[in-house]
């Protein structure tokens, strides 16, 4: 690999774009697609903010940064020297779409608002107050906990917990965890100190049952959790902690149960990459009816098991009872504490018809199609600056969704009603607990899928003359690896993200050994395997990337470009014209990467195009299903490729590789890649694509993930310990 001369954009692209996407500036695409000009002065122009987002930023920058052209913050040369070339020559390649006053509102925008003053970190604006649906994802896997319907979770997920002793500044010797699941053994499940949180820790399979546990330091002194609020005497005057699992019920129920399996999928915003995001994600009929379905499918499936959700017994004393499940379930369905008239009106629910068990049933149907379960909201109690403070509860919810993908744990809700959620050191360390659980693994698992969009691989067909290999069970192996390969790196590898991209190994089954070409693996089971060759590289290497930028019949080296140059490093690219052509014919005289060349070698589609078919010609070793290879039709293929520009900065240099390990120890030390990542993780957590008011957040979220040399469980941290994620504005 090496770094040579080369690439860079010309002065000729200054404000380059023709429709260079959605604006992520000020919420609006700025209206149709076709000519900007002032006459008129509607709401095409009414402001500069719109133009340039809509025509310039996915060249020069969100914030005139820079990008694939040069940087517009402090601009020196004058009104003049700016106006000129934007109202002769650009967008670049279409300067007809900005005419008549056009010119002068982006010209003047970028003056007034792109400057030092304007783009100031001293204070960060606080992101919107909105309301979030839950995903189908979250749905179901929040129906799941709250009441072990929905199929889920497997038998491992469900018996997994995770075991958390602060010792809050005190030094100690050892800690162990020992409880009725080991004989109270005082030293047999030792348990390990996180410094990152602060905590004592371990993790263990919890068989089904109730059990009743304690913390032993030092190996004498015994002392409950206090961080579960569940106890029960210890016959010595003090408390033990106590703890339920119930799996096997769980599973049982959830028997023919996929509670999400019609609801609507979820919709992505234009070039969004996650389903969670609040922007578009809105509550149709089709949900309303799905929704209606999906609880009566729920309560049939719990029956009378309904009666195990409140410590009392309905049949004896049904008011009580059911003003205790209303309160007290009904808390755990909303994740906030119900109003008094929500708990008249649920506990009327209840008491209808002469079955006690049916009416409970009845009560919690309605808590299921409530707004109140059915969304999470980020509204906060309004504050004397005329901001909005989010409560304790809508805290524990952001953490809980956005670390775990479902619903408080009853810590959380312990947490978020004692006040220690109102403190930045209390939201820290819930965060870092929740990092450290197993539950964590899966929802970053989600947030990979999803960055890199390999979800459509499970259903992917290919030719299948060309790939009879490319079988169900391939394809469900592929999933696995992707998912399984990445939580390793974050939970139990180095945690960093140069690790993605540089990683030599991988984890594989008999299906996938069989594609790598790697000898002595049988079997369903997946085990970490070395790459049989250094052309491999993280997650550049896996099957599941390289076949999700392919077509059925053959590679795509532009997508395979396109995916590194948006996916992992955000740079964004204008829409082809719309005489650009389709996918070349196959040649079987030719090799994929000489019909490409001659695909694109039109010079009004060059301009972006020496962007993206370098990078992907670079990944021509590997075949449509990921398979490496070295000749095709009969002729050599050529696996050199260029990164260039890799910054984004307007530089004069190219990464150059020949294996996929150089370009991904290229992206490895990138800071437009380490910035992108940090970019990709916030839209996801927070719900939505990063607007103007976001900057200054999100640059300080890069900067905290640098400092912290790239951990990736220290940037999940910092998503929601930063000063400005409590507080929200009106708008």
């Amino acid at each position: 690999m090496s770094r040579v001369g080369g690439g860079s954009l010309s002065l000729l692209l200054l404000l380059a774009g023709g429709g260079c996407g959605p604006n992520r500036l000020s919420g609006t695409d700025g209206g149709n697609d076709g000519a900007v000009s002032g006459d008129g002065g509607g709401g095409e122009v009414a402001n500069g903010a719109a133009l340039y987002g809509r025509l310039c930023a996915s060249c020069h920058g969100e914030a005139g940064e820079g990008g694939r052209a040069q940087p517009l913050q402090n601009w020196a040369r004058g009104y003049e020297a700016l106006r000129r070339p934007i109202g002769v020559s650009m967008p670049s390649g279409n300067p007809a779409a900005c005419t008549g006053e056009c010119p002068d509102r982006i010209a003047s925008f970028i003056l007034s608002e792109l400057n030092t003053a304007s783009l100031s970190c001293a204070a960060t604006r606080p992101s919107l107050r909105r309301a979030r649906r839950l995903t189908r994802s979250e749905y179901r896997n929040t129906v799941r906990d709250l009441l072990g319907v929905g199929g889920a979770a497997t038998q491992g997920e469900c018996s997994r917990r995770t075991f958390a002793y602060f010792a809050n500044g005190r030094t100690l010797d050892r800690v162990s965890l020992a409880g009725s699941f080991n004989d109270w053994s005082a030293d047999r499940w030792p348990m390990t100190f996180d410094a990152a949180m602060g905590a004592w820790v371990t993790t263990r399979d919890i068989a089904d049952g109730s059990h009743q546990y304690k913390f032993v330091l030092n190996g004498t002194e015994w002392v409950r959790d206090e961080r579960n609020p569940m106890s029960a005497p210890d016959g010595f005057g003090g408390q033990n902690s106590l703890l339920t699992v119930s799996c096997g019920a769980s599973m049982m129920s959830a028997t023919g149960v996929d509670v999400a399996a019609n609801l609507p999928v979820d919709a992505r915003s234009s070039g969004g990459f996650f389903d969670n995001d609040a922007t578009v994600n809105v509550v149709t009929s089709n949900h309303v009816s799905e929704y209606l379905r999906s609880a009566k499918s729920v309560v049939d499936a719990l029956g009378d098991r309904v009666t195990s959700l409140v410590a009392c017994d309905v049949r004896a004393d049904r008011a009580g009872c059911s003003g205790r499940f209303v309160r007290e379930f009904g808390q755990r369905v909303f994740r906030r504490p119900l109003t008094m008239p929500e708990q008249q009106r649920y506990q009327a629910l209840a008491m209808r018809g002469a079955d006690p068990v049916a009416g409970l049933r009845v009560a919690l149907r309605g808590m299921l199609v409530s707004p109140s379960f059915l969304y999470r909201t980020e509204l906060g109690e309004r504050q004397g600056d005329g901001t909005y403070k989010l409560s304790g509860y809508e805290v524990a919810s952001a953490l809980s969704y956005g670390l775990w993908g479902t619903t408080p744990d009853a810590a959380l809700m312990t947490a978020a009603q004692d006040g220690t959620l109102a403190t930045a050191a209390g939201i820290e360390r819930e965060a870092r607990r929740l990092v450290a659980d197993p539950r964590a693994r899966t929802a970053f698992a989600d947030f990979a899928m999803q960055w890199l969009r390999v979800e459509p691989v499970a259903s992917a067909t290919r030719n299948a003359t060309m790939f009879p290999t490319w079988t169900e069970a391939l394809r469900s192996s592929i999933v696995e690896e992707t998912r399984r390969f990445v939580t390793h790196v974050v939970f139990d590898g180095s945690h960093r993200l140069g690790e993605l991209y540089t990683a030599d190994y991988t984890f594989a089954n008999q299906e996938l050994a069989g594609l790598y070409g790697i000898a002595g693996i049988t079997g369903t089971s997946f085990q970490r395997a070395q790459w049989p060759s250094p052309d491999r590289a993280g997650i550049l290497g896996l099957s599941g990337v390289l076949a999700r930028y392919a077509h059925s019949d053959q590679t795509a080296p532009i997508q395979r470009g396109v995916f590194v140059r948006v996916n992992l490093l955000c740079q964004e690219f204008p829409p082809p014209p719309a005489n650009a052509g389709g996918v070349p014919d196959v040649d079987p005289r030719a090799t994929t990467r000489a019909r490409f060349t001659q695909h694109t070698a039109n010079p009004a589609c060059n301009s972006c195009h020496q962007y993206i078919d370098q990078v992907g010609f670079g990944f021509e070793g590997f075949d449509a299903i990921g398979r490496s290879r070295t000749t095709e039709n009969g002729m050599a293929i050529d696996r050199s490729g260029a990164l260039l520009d890799i910054e984004a900065d307007g530089g004069n240099d190219a990464v150059r590789f020949t294996t996929l390990r150089e370009l991904g120890q290229a992206l490895s030390t990138s800071a437009s890649a380490r910035g992108c990542f940090a970019r990709q993780y916030f839209r996801y957590a927070r719900g939505y694509h990063e607007t103007l008011s976001d900057r200054c957040g999100v640059r300080a979220l890069i900067d905290r993930f640098r400092t912290a040399n790239d951990d990736i469980r220290e940037l999940m941290v910092a998503v929601f310990t930063a000063p400005e994620f409590v507080s929200r504005r009106e708008r």
